[in-house]
């Protein structure tokens, strides 16, 4: 049976005729793998709302954050299109606008076949976004050396890919108030794509100016050489890692960095920091563009965990990982929106 959700529209209404009343803010803590909270502490140094209360858990539709992200992407549409509008896209911008107008158009008198018929249209759009993104995905490999256009391009086609599986999430739900279909086609198309993503950011990281990934290679020689050595930047290293798996699983970022910034205890007497640093960084490739395209790998890989958290979120308290069949009810608040 599915849980009954309150609208966070509704809430804030209720708190602007002083019907309820706003506590003290508090700070959500979610576990790293499922993404589900497993705490709500409260903020620091604030004294508690009261001592002894009796609670409920009481689930929410965060409808007005949704309905802000669909205006974003509206708006966004022009910027897509603008990157991605020569002949060798045939046409898949305006297939993308076409699919948010229509999107944006369905839930105004939503239906179960206008429903249907929109993600009909967004399924085709998987496979379009997905063949353009594995196109410009090799543009970018490090041995073309590519140039902004190709950066650019391979930007928007992945927003609008990962847009894309927020829209069909959102119908799977209006239609019938699953997460997925029987074949779990969006789970295993979104898994697609973070292998993709991750594979270039492997590649990013640690192959030379030739796109050749060698075993055994030095840190110092890596990507996190040229950030922590180059930029000095800790913040941007620490993002980087945490998005690169295989190092999580074999070195902690303190390892990492004691391994960088070893090469200034190995040196001659002769050898200043800055002929270290260049020694290192020979035959690498290593630029600041290759550390800004690497960082949006990981801002569209923590985009994608975002959908899976959703995904999570909306199966809550199942016994089955697979199941397809959200356990709240969201259907019932995107079908009546408008009604």
């Amino acid at each position: 049976m599915t849980e009954q959700l309150r609208k966070r529209s509704d809430i804030e209404r209720m708190v602007a005729t002083g019907e309820a009343v706003k506590e003290q803010p508090r700070q959500p803590i979610r576990d790293t793998v499922t993404g589900r909270i497993i705490s709500n502490e409260r903020v620091a140094e604030t004294l508690p709302t009261y001592l002894i209360a009796m609670q409920s858990n009481t689930l929410i539709y965060n409808d007005v954050d949704v309905e802000a992200f669909n205006r974003e992407v509206s708006q966004q549409v022009a910027k897509i299109l603008d990157v991605i509008k020569d002949e060798r896209f045939e046409n898949a911008g305006i297939a993308y606008q076409q699919f948010i107008d229509q999107y944006d158009a369905c839930f105004e008198i939503p239906s179960t076949a206008g429903l249907a018929d929109v993600k009909r249209r967004g399924i085709d759009l998987y496979a379009v976004l997905e063949h353009h993104g594995n196109r410009l995905t090799a543009e970018l490999d490090i041995e073309n050396q590519p140039g902004k256009e190709s950066e650019l391009r391979f930007y928007a086609v992945t927003e609008a890919h990962i847009n894309l599986f927020f829209y069909m999430l959102m119908l799977n739900l209006a239609i019938h108030n699953k997460i997925d279909n029987g074949q779990k086609q969006l789970r295993t198309k979104l898994s697609i794509l973070e292998e993709r993503l991750k594979t270039l950011l492997h590649e990013y990281i640690y192959a030379d100016h030739h796109g050749r990934i060698c075993q055994d290679v030095p840190a110092s020689k890596t990507l996190y050489g040229w950030i922590l050595l180059e930029q000095n930047d800790l913040d941007t290293a620490r993002v980087i890692y945490n998005n690169d798996l295989n190092l999580e699983k074999d070195m902690s970022f303190a390892a990492l960095h004691r391994e960088v910034m070893s090469i200034y205890q190995k040196r001659y007497a002769s050898e200043t920091p800055q002929q270290l640093r260049e020694s290192a960084f020979s035959w690498r490739g290593l630029t600041h563009g290759r550390v800004r395209i690497a960082c949006r790998l990981c801002h569209y890989l923590k985009q994608t965990a975002q959908i899976r958290e959703y995904l999570n979120e909306l199966t809550q308290g199942a016994d089955n990982q697979d199941i397809v069949d959200a356990t709240v009810d969201v259907q019932s608040h995107l079908i009546n929106h408008n009604q």
